[in-house]
């Protein structure tokens, strides 16, 4: 097993250097082996050269900087190795299938090569063996993916060999979550997408099975609690038909992750999620994956959903859900708020309002609860206005009879931008990065109220006429 270790040691070895200009020469004498033999190993176990990892490695990642934080082509080619803007113009097209400029400007959809871990498999004795579905994608890679039951869907869409039309945006907005806006009461709680917030009575997670042409069943927390072993024998059972299944809560808050593997006849369960579960320091497999990947014990009492997929059904294509999805936004608008929830633009609304609660702006220390709040609005708003406008260029270009809908649409959400912007510029940032005491300022407040406001009308002139 020692070869082995030698090539996780050389990967984590090349992960801590992917900025530097290290070659096979350098990472053999790091791991005290002749070049030759660390070459050969690390493609026996990688099916990778060296040289194809390190370039895969580095391309993924300018990529993901390229998209997120919109550098400059010429500072990330230097960045990542190349000495050309053509010649990293070059790799990055053959890697990626388009150009950096083009992923720039369109949030073109980008490969992701994560870092390689080496999985050891051994039956009997004492390491029970372990069961995974290959091809899960992880999930929050891309942190503009900020609604997790769409990113389940695509990350379970991946494992069941869909097409990647099958993305991300493609569930977010068949299952409502780019056409609505939250707010939960009592205020100061963190306010989480309309289909996580909206799973109980399952319209959300309705529409995104009917979309990909799978039935599905949808088990809540009370019968998971009152039949807890059949509960786990059924999960076990799923993946052992290479399925995947969706839980709400399994790690960290009540939000959508990807049960995809498991150990020991399903006590332990193995899956993504945008939180990490504890570590086990017994278990070999604790060391071998990466942030988020989770593994936890007995951890079903935590859990306020299953979705189990079922079998697959006749579906429509990719425009008539585009369409569908469009056509549902007046829907939307009429959903009715309640007490717990408000939606639209009465959570707009309620965001704005209750920045005008003086009681609760009175120290540094009472800034937690509405910090935390107001972020996640802010993210909401943000998600959706990052990717709404790709969306609505892929069904302009499906769905000609919604043209006048889809260009109404387009102003309209462009205006909220635009609103959204002024809003994030006077805060001083996404998370008020410049000074996060101005809210203290009961004048700061009531302006950034009116901000608030005036995005929550544009939301609601942009969906109107639809």
């Amino acid at each position: 097993m020692e070869w082995i270790n030698i090539v996780q040691k050389a990967l984590n070895y090349m992960e801590d250097h992917l900025l530097d200009d290290i070659h096979s020469e350098q990472i053999a004498e790091a791991m005290y082996i002749s070049n030759a033999y660390f070459q050969k190993t690390f493609k026996i176990v990688t099916g990778l050269s060296v040289s194809d990892y390190l370039r895969n490695r580095r391309l993924s990642l300018a990529g993901e900087e390229l998209l997120l934080k919109n550098s400059k082509v010429m500072d990330t080619a230097l960045k990542y190795g190349y000495e050309s803007s053509e010649s990293f113009t070059k790799a990055f097209t053959r890697f990626h299938g388009i150009t950096p400029s083009v992923a720039q400007k369109t949030a073109g959809k980008l490969r992701y090569f994560s870092p390689l871990n080496i999985e050891i498999h051994i039956d009997g004795g004492f390491i029970m063996s372990r069961r995974l579905i290959p091809n899960v994608e992880k999930l929050y890679e891309n942190k503009a993916e900020n609604y997790m039951f769409p990113s389940c869907m695509r990350s379970a869409m991946s494992a069941l060999n869909e097409a990647e039309n099958y993305d991300f945006a493609f569930f977010a907005a068949v299952c409502g979550d780019f056409f609505t806006q939250t707010w939960l009461e009592p205020k100061w709680r963190y306010n989480d997408s309309y289909s996580n917030v909206w799973k109980d009575q399952q319209l959300p997670i309705q529409q995104a099975f009917d979309a990909c042409g799978y039935e599905y069943t949808y088990v809540r927390h009370d019968e998971i609690v009152a039949k807890e072993e059949a509960i786990q024998k059924q999960i076990v059972e799923s993946i052992d038909k290479g399925l995947p299944v969706l839980s709400f809560g399994i790690v960290g808050p009540p939000v959508c992750s990807i049960i995809c593997g498991y150990s020991e006849d399903g006590k332990v369960l193995i899956g993504w999620s945008q939180f990490s579960g504890e570590m086990c320091d017994d278990e070999i497999f604790d060391h071998v994956f990466s942030k988020n990947y989770f593994q936890v014990r007995n951890q079903l009492k935590n859990v306020e959903a299953l979705i189990f997929f079922g079998k697959k059904k006749k579906r429509e294509t990719i425009a008539e859900n585009m369409e569908k999805a469009i056509l549902r936004i007046k829907d939307y608008k009429k959903m009715v708020s309640t007490e717990e929830v408000y939606f639209g633009k009465a959570a707009f609304d309620a965001w704005a309002d209750s920045l005008l609660c003086d009681e609760d702006f009175q120290t540094e220390q009472q800034l937690e609860g509405p910090l935390d709040t107001y972020r996640s609005c802010v993210v909401q708003t943000g998600t959706n206005l990052y990717h709404i406008e790709d969306f609505l260029r892929r069904a302009q270009q499906l769905c000609p009879n919604l043209t006048n809908e889809i260009q109404h649409l387009q102003e309209g959400f462009q205006q909220e931008k635009e609103a959204f912007e002024k809003l994030i510029a006077f805060q001083g940032g996404y998370f008020f990065e410049r000074d996060r005491k101005a809210l203290l300022d009961a004048e700061f407040r009531k302006t950034l109220s009116q901000h608030v406001k005036r995005v929550g009308e544009c939301y609601q002139k942009a969906i109107e006429e639809i």
